[in-house]
């Protein structure tokens, strides 16, 4: 029993150091209105040692009139979904999704998966959201406030037009909380599950402010 436990230990620092790479992070969040031609957001490919990288995009979701392009470390054409490079050790890499909403609004994901060396496997997932900015009030007019942000399963409210409806989203877009403004302009929502969430208020069917909540 012994002799099998000193032979693992022996091993140790070779899985220690087996590690080839790093992702700065797997979950993006790309956020936009439907007058941009395209919005974007990256993360960073970090190789600790030389490497192979095959990538491939293995799901999107979305309305089917947005179009997509990545960016690894090389930005390619719309409709590129996969593509495989080599990188040197020690170095850092860009890699980014462009969303072209090509003025349709809706929430959506896009997904890659990256293969290092024919063995390690990651996901990096852009999680999207496009706002109909053009029914969106010049936030600058609004005196609508949630604060604190971050919040501890509270968050006080203000400024909210009375027939105004409010909804709490994560970010997959499932709603967890939705409320109807009946007679004051304030509002406290408690026991706000923890998690990063996007609040819209709307009201008259007009998206007045959509703004991120993360919820401790």
């Amino acid at each position: 029993m012994m002799s099998r436990f000193l032979l693992f230990l022996a091993f140790v620092p070779a899985l220690v150091f087996a590690q080839t790479h790093s992702i700065d992070s797997h979950e993006v969040y790309i956020s936009g209105n439907i007058d941009a031609a395209n919005v974007a957001n990256n993360t960073y490919y970090q190789a600790i040692n030389q490497v192979q990288v095959d990538w491939s995009i293995i799901e999107v979701v979305g309305p089917e009139e947005w179009q997509h392009s990545f960016c690894f470390p090389n930005c390619h054409d719309i409709g590129v979904t996969e593509g495989n490079n080599a990188f040197s050790a020690s170095s850092e890499q860009y890699l980014n999704c462009h969303v072209y909403p090509n003025g349709v609004a809706g929430e959506g994901i896009a997904r890659m998966l990256l293969t290092t060396n024919a063995s390690s496997q990651d996901t990096v997932t852009w999680h999207i959201t496009i706002d109909a900015v053009s029914s969106i009030e010049d936030a600058s007019a609004l005196s609508i406030q949630a604060h604190p942000n971050p919040c501890t399963g509270r968050l006080d409210l203000s400024g909210l037009p009375i027939g105004a409806e409010v909804t709490f989203c994560d970010a997959s877009g499932q709603c967890v909380r939705q409320m109807a403004i009946t007679d004051a302009p304030n509002l406290t929502v408690q026991d706000l599950p923890t998690g990063l969430f996007f609040m819209t208020v709307t009201s008259q069917n007009k998206v007045l402010l959509r703004q991120r909540i993360l919820s401790l």
